[in-house]
């Protein structure tokens, strides 16, 4: 595990990087939170070891979504509420990327750029879906802005279950592909245009090209890893420490994944100011809901159509169900003193104030 962190980045650019580059609400926000994780500035809890007894006070976590640090459990957590939307059918998986052009438009308005763009995507598969008869299709999509090297890039994925909802009726959908890339991308190109023009959104200076890139993998079989899949993609942030190979005040050095080749990893090197830069712009708006779900899948019925869905088709009854539901992840660690036990929560200890809050800023 990297014993770097993006605190560490902060506390040796954050002061410069201010000097030539102003920080919005939501930045600034994130900034304090990355540089609060853990240290005991939020106040410390009490683990103990299950073996030895050894009591250990830790600095609490910050909770802020862009913090890597806080991730892991959160991924956990959301894995497992997952579970019970997991129809066990197969799933397609798409990706909708917006041309790099409207990235200027992401600098001044980001949430009005990103409204967008979950519209566009739904009304385009809901167009395809009524053309071909599948009813009501579901979808979890989940915004995603970067590249590998932190780059602006705006995509959205789309997982969608592999069959649709006419009425109380599922009829599943046979091809390994869900509709055809090229049709897709023109469609999409012409909701995305037309949301932004109704939002108001000038884009008179801005030309696109008539092509966009809409990406569809093979149909993923349904597994008990299938949720694991879904989380690697939902809750990866922009830069995970692991990749972090040095810091000091004049560069940092990242690893990052090729696309060339046997995608092979390589390391970039940045100097501080322009790593933060890039990893800023990538804070979302206050309040942004960058995962949603829609269709049959919507918060407001899933529960009513998943139970009826499961309960017909000769092809979902062949899916053995689980005995049990899995324990509720817990937080713990190795002893480093019994190196025998695990440490788990005890009680917390001096928490502030600022804990309880950072979950609504951020």
């Amino acid at each position: 595990m990297s014993t770097l962190h993006l605190a560490d980045i902060l506390k040796l650019g954050l002061d410069d990087y201010r000097q030539h580059h102003s920080l919005n609400y939501q930045q600034t926000r994130v900034c304090q939170h990355l540089q609060s994780c853990r240290t005991g500035k939020l106040g410390y809890q009490s683990w103990q070891c299950d073996t030895c007894g050894e009591v250990k006070q830790v600095g609490c976590s910050c909770r802020d979504r862009h913090c890597p640090r806080c991730q892991s459990m959160a991924t956990a957590q959301w894995a497992q509420k997952q579970q019970a939307r997991l129809l066990p059918c197969r799933y397609f998986h798409l990706v909708f990327t917006l041309p790099h052009e409207l990235n200027i438009v992401a600098r001044y308005d980001p949430n009005t750029l990103y409204q967008c763009l979950f519209k566009a995507v739904w009304d385009t598969l809901s167009k395809f879906a009524q053309r071909k008869g599948h009813g009501q299709l579901g979808m979890t999509s989940v915004l995603h802005t970067w590249g590998q090297t932190l780059s602006q890039h705006i995509h959205l994925h789309c997982l969608v279950p592999a069959g649709g909802l006419t009425q109380t009726q599922w009829h599943e959908i046979e091809q390994g592909y869900l509709y055809p890339v090229k049709a897709l991308s023109t469609v999409f190109r012409g909701k995305m245009l037309a949301a932004l023009h109704a939002q108001g959104t000038s884009l008179t200076h801005i030309t696109t090209p008539a092509k966009w890139c809409v990406y569809s993998k093979a149909c993923l079989t349904y597994s008990d890893k299938l949720v694991s899949y879904l989380a690697r993609y939902t809750r990866k942030g922009a830069m995970s420490e692991s990749r972090l190979v040095s810091v000091n005040k004049q560069s940092v050095c990242f690893k990052y994944r090729g696309y060339t080749g046997k995608h092979s990893e390589k390391v970039m090197t940045l100097n501080c100011r322009e790593f933060l830069r890039r990893y800023l712009q990538h804070v979302l708006p206050k309040g942004f809901m960058r995962i949603r779900h829609y269709g049959f899948l919507a918060n407001a019925c899933y529960k009513r159509k998943l139970a009826l869905i499961k309960a017909q088709g000769p092809s979902l009854r062949k899916v053995k169900k689980k005995k049990a539901e899995a324990a509720s992840p817990s937080p713990h660690w190795a002893c480093e003193v019994c190196k025998i036990g695990v440490l788990r929560f005890s009680e917390m200890v001096n928490s502030s104030e600022e804990t309880m809050k950072l979950a609504r800023t951020s």
